[in-house]
């Protein structure tokens, strides 16, 4: 169902998308109109980050990805009626990591002990964790200590707590603000400073071999 929605925009939907000082939310009201057209164009903008919120949050497979994914543009399609006009970006985000976590606390519930990103290019800021060994150079052992330490970072995260590593994930990967994350977790966002700060360190503490 998602490869049939993913097709171009109509002319129509993408005209007065751009008339609009605000072209999101033009296409998000025609959609909320019932404009299929708009609502496929929601999901041929967006359906990347989707992706990518899924993969980071359960480290899983494409294909898996790619169903989670569809599940949620059926969930945003079926919630626009009743959405309210806020950021539909961070509406989109939270429906994405719910679909996300709640696949990954029911895979769990089946299989008990299963723990379930890369972190290979956090956001670099004065207070968001930045990982990478010391020094660019490109020669061969420089190139094979890099995939030497993300394949370690991938696997340090793995090894997080779920409360400390999804929001890690959604602020250093995803690069979403602490209001949204603590909108999306239903929890104060001094709390998710807390957690990502508590993350930060314990993945630092496994990544000591690597001086990070």
């Amino acid at each position: 169902m998602l490869s049939s929605l993913r097709r171009a925009p109509s002319s129509g939907a993408v005209a007065a998308a751009a008339d609009d000082a605000d072209p999101v939310r033009a296409v998000v009201r025609q959609a909320q109109q019932g404009d299929l057209d708009a609502f496929r164009a929601l999901v041929d903008q967006f359906s990347d980050r989707v992706m990518r919120v899924i993969v980071n949050v359960m480290h899983c497979d494409w294909a898996t990805a790619e169903d989670l994914c569809q599940e949620t543009f059926l969930r945003v399609h079926g919630g626009l009626a009743g959405f309210d006009g806020q950021r539909f970006t961070g509406w989109l985000a939270t429906i994405a990591t719910n679909v996300a976590i709640s696949e990954l606390r029911r895979r769990r519930a089946q299989k008990r002990g299963q723990r379930t990103l890369s972190l290979d290019a956090p956001i670099a800021g004065t207070d968001d964790l930045y990982l990478d060994p010391a020094g660019r150079e490109q020669d061969p052992a420089q190139r094979a200590h890099h995939r030497e330490f993300a394949a370690r970072v991938r696997e340090a995260v793995r090894e997080l707590p779920e409360e400390f590593r999804v929001p890690v994930v959604l602020r250093d990967m995803d690069g979403m603000s602490y209001e949204d994350i603590a909108a999306t977790l239903g929890v104060p966002p001094g709390t998710v400073r807390s957690r990502i700060h508590r993350g930060r360190l314990l993945l630092q503490d496994l990544l000591k071999e690597f001086g990070a």
